[in-house]
């Protein structure tokens, strides 16, 4: 019979010879890695640099980050205007009552909100170039 502390002994040569041969396969893996990444860079192709400005002008800005959010469809906002705008209101009642329409008045933060006041506003004016609304003397806006 096999006592216990020869069986522990050999189980503990063969778990550290199990470990040895991880840390082998791991710095295998790990020179991989790197010989891939050197090759990959080589593959790359360079970015040619832009010319030079003959006349002193400024390089095109880069494109922002920032996602642009689309607040109304085409013609979203005039509809909305037309079905729930009955009274002559001002401009700022009207972007009032479509923030609520769309549920934004309570559920934006702060600086999404004015983003979106912009957009109304901008809303209120296309629809009086248009001639769906007219401008009141008073400064109220009629939607037609």
């Amino acid at each position: 019979m096999v006592s216990m502390a020869s069986a522990v002994s050999q189980l503990e040569a063969r778990r550290k010879s199990l470990e040895n041969g991880l840390a082998a396969v791991t710095s295998r893996l790990r020179a991989i890695q790197q010989a891939l990444d050197i090759a990959e860079r080589a593959q790359e192709p360079m970015e040619p640099a832009a010319p030079a400005k003959q006349n002193g002008a400024k390089a095109p800005a880069r494109a922002k980050t920032r996602k642009l959010r689309q607040w109304f469809a085409s013609g979203e906002a005039v509809e909305l205007m037309k079905r729930h705008i009955r009274a002559p209101l001002t401009a700022s009642e009207i972007v009032r009552v479509l923030a609520k329409i769309k549920g934004y008045d309570k559920s934006l933060a702060p600086e999404q909100l004015k983003r979106f006041h912009g957009t109304a506003y901008m809303a209120v004016s296309n629809a009086v170039k248009a001639g769906v609304a007219t401008k009141l003397k008073d400064g109220r806006v009629r939607i037609r």
